[in-house]
């Protein structure tokens, strides 16, 4: 069983960042690569602007940055639909939390809990990585966020 923390509890010295009742999880994405990923998800409606989390007025309609979903999974999990993972590690420790069994990690991997109302977990490569295209990223956010039933701009202003 995961330690309950707040959602705004700081993990690795990073706290969580966005939307208080998140229908989309962004798991472990690399902070150096936050800017390329507040792109993506600014030209997908999910941020309100290009840039990263200082941004002014940045904010994500009905998603959330997490560093570690064991830690905010207690507080944030009623209202989660899917989740993004960024590299392995994400990958693993999220279907530990969600108790899904073991699967390969690998770019596009999605895995989906049973029950009345199902999570999808989506594996996308660190944004680190040099491999990861901005088409495979826009993909694998794409699907998180059909996943998790948002529109474009989904409850933004």
């Amino acid at each position: 069983m995961p330690t309950i923390v707040p959602a705004n509890s700081v993990d690795r010295g990073r706290p969580g960042f966005g939307a208080d009742f998140p229908s989309l999880l962004l798991v472990n994405p690399d902070p150096a690569g936050e800017p390329r990923l507040f792109g993506a998800l600014h030209r997908l409606g999910v941020a309100a602007a290009d840039g990263d989390r200082d941004h002014p007025g940045q904010k994500l309609f009905g998603a959330r940055l997490v560093d570690d979903p064991g830690a905010d999974w207690a507080e944030l999990g009623r209202w989660v639909r899917a989740v993004v993972t960024f590299g392995r590690e994400a990958w693993s420790s999220t279907l530990t939390v969600l108790a899904l069994p073991r699967a390969d990690f690998r770019h596009g991997a999605t895995a989906v809990t049973d029950g009345d109302r199902s999570v999808t977990v989506v594996a996308c490569t660190s944004l680190g990585d040099p491999d990861l295209s901005d088409d495979l990223l826009r993909a694998s956010l794409s699907s998180g966020q059909s996943a998790a039933r948002l529109t474009w701009g989904c409850g933004g202003t």
